[in-house]
């Protein structure tokens, strides 16, 4: 399994900043649901970039893709 990275080619499509705010929006309350840590862990512990578009936490970029898609989805 590749481990995704902020390089893919799923991360290169535009959008406006009202749709960027909806997919965090829905980004952060999927993280929420799931009660793994505090809110406060949330961007340094999760979702923070590493070197090479790598993420701390691997599941990242796809649970953000995934928020996207439901997001634009609804549009």
């Amino acid at each position: 399994m590749t481990i995704p990275t902020l390089d893919d080619e799923r991360f290169d499509r535009l959008i406006t900043l009202r749709e960027a705010y909806r997919i965090m929006e829905r980004f952060a309350q999927s993280y929420r649901e799931r009660g793994d840590t505090p809110i406060s862990d949330f961007l340094d512990c999760y979702a923070s970039e590493t070197s090479g578009g790598r993420t701390t936490d691997p599941a990242a970029p796809d649970d953000f893709a995934e928020a996207a898609i439901r997001i634009l989805e609804k549009r």
